[in-house]
C-alpha cells in the first residue's frame, strides 16, 4: 500500500517504506489517505443502497470501526498535540436536498463522537457540480471538481484536519478538497474513507 494516497496492492495493508510512482511524480495535496474496505461487494452495495435508494446505512458500526482502525494500525496518521477536526466531504446543496442527509458527514459526526476530537461540517462548501463523480471515468474526474470547494470567506480552518469521505476513487475529490483547505492555513490533511475503488 503507498503510504501517501493508500493505494491498495497485492503486497497487503502495510505501508511502503517509499510512495507509488504517481504520488512521487504528482504528490498529492493531504499528507495521506487510508480506506477501511475496497469498494465491492456487500460494502458497496450497502453505500449504493444508502445513497441513491435511502436505505438505512450502519453509520455507527462503521464510525465505531474507523475509531477502532485510527487508534489501532492507523495511530501515525494522528498528530500528536490538539486532536484533528474531522471534516465531511460536502454535498452540493441540490444534492443534499434531494436526498435529506450527506452520508460522509453522517459518518463524521459519529467519528467525532467516538474519538472526542472537534467536528466541523461547515469547514468546506461545495459551490458546484457539473456532472455526478460517479458518472465519470476517472480522467475527467480531476477537471470536474476543479474549484468545486471553497472554505466560506472569514472562516478560520483548524491546523489539522481529519478529512473525511465515503468512497475514494480516482482522489480528485479529496485533492480538490485538500487544496481548498491548505489555501486557507490547514497543514495537515489526512483523507479517511469508508471504501476506495480498486482497479
Amino acid at each position: 500500500m503507498c503510504p501517501r494516497c493508500g493505494a491498495f496492492d497485492r503486497s497487503g495493508p502495510a505501508p511502503h517504506p517509499s510512495p507509488c510512482s504517481l504520488c512521487s511524480a504528482v504528490p498529492p495535496p493531504f499528507d495521506a489517505a487510508r480506506s477501511l474496505f475496497a469498494y465491492a461487494g456487500d460494502v458497496r452495495a450497502a453505500i449504493v443502497a444508502t445513497k441513491y435508494a435511502g436505505r438505512p446505512y450502519p453509520f455507527d458500526a462503521v464510525a465505531l470501526r474507523l475509531r477502532e482502525t485510527l487508534e489501532g494500525r492507523w495511530r501515525d496518521l494522528i498528530p500528536d498535540g490538539a486532536p484533528p477536526t474531522v471534516v465531511p466531504v460536502p454535498a452540493h446543496p441540490w444534492k443534499y436536498f434531494r436526498r435529506g442527509f450527506n452520508l460522509p458527514a453522517l459518518i463524521a459526526s459519529r467519528l467525532s463522537r467516538n474519538l472526542g476530537f472537534p467536528f466541523d461540517p461547515l469547514a468546506l462548501s461545495r459551490t458546484r457540480e457539473r456532472v455526478p463523480q460517479a458518472r465519470l471515468p476517472g480522467i475527467l474526474r480531476h477537471e470536474n471538481v476543479e474549484g468545486a470547494f471553497r472554505v466560506p470567506r472569514g472562516r478560520k480552518v483548524p491546523p489539522a484536519i481529519l478529512l473525511l469521505d465515503d468512497v475514494y476513487t480516482s482522489g480528485a475529490t479529496a485533492e480538490a478538497c485538500a487544496r481548498a483547505l491548505k489555501s486557507a492555513g490547514a497543514d495537515s490533511i489526512v483523507v479517511v474513507t469508508v471504501a476506495r475503488a480498486v482497479p
